[in-house]
């Protein structure tokens, strides 16, 4: 169990770590369509390689948090980086389940999630309530299918159906 917590950790981090590379590399501007994260390309760009010299030579000798937070200027894990990343391919599937005209997300009923709507922002389309602006439930299955059995949630969704 300890396993699948280190790697999804390690998933979380390795795009984030990416994404301070490309940027102290000048190889992605989030704020230039002409560099995105996904297309960052740092070999041979010396400055990704001293960012990630002075993250490993502090080894154990300090709390991971901290030399993140020194190194990068995050103190803590950040999955937006994943989302960056995968930004192109989001938008590709939201615009196909529309295109397609295909309903993505759960049926709702009623008062019992509302808190729960309100708090994701949530929109409730003709009885349904779904995620098409933010992320879509493959996206998130895909990258937390390893987590399921450490949720306990691979025994819920058995005994569910």
């Amino acid at each position: 169990m300890l396993d699948r917590r280190k790697y999804f950790v390690g998933i979380i981090l390795q795009f984030q770590l990416h994404r301070a590379m490309c940027l102290a590399s000048r190889q992605f501007d989030p704020s230039d369509p002409e560099k995105p994260l996904h297309k960052c390309d740092i070999y041979r760009h010396p400055e990704a390689g001293n960012l990630l010299k002075d993250l490993m030579s502090k080894g154990a000798s300090q709390p991971w948090r901290e030399v993140l937070q020194e190194t990068i200027g995050e103190g803590r894990l950040d999955g937006s980086a994943l989302r960056e990343f995968f930004k192109p391919l989001e938008e590709w599937l939201r615009q196909e389940n529309l295109r397609n005209q295909e309903f993505v997300g759960w049926m709702y009923d009623g008062d019992y999630c509302k808190h729960s709507i309100e708090t994701a922002n949530l929109q409730v389309i003709g009885g349904f309530y779904n995620v098409a602006r933010t992320i879509q439930p493959i996206f998130m299955i895909i990258f937390t299918a390893p987590l399921l059995p450490i949720l306990g949630i691979q025994r819920l969704l058995m005994t569910s159906v």
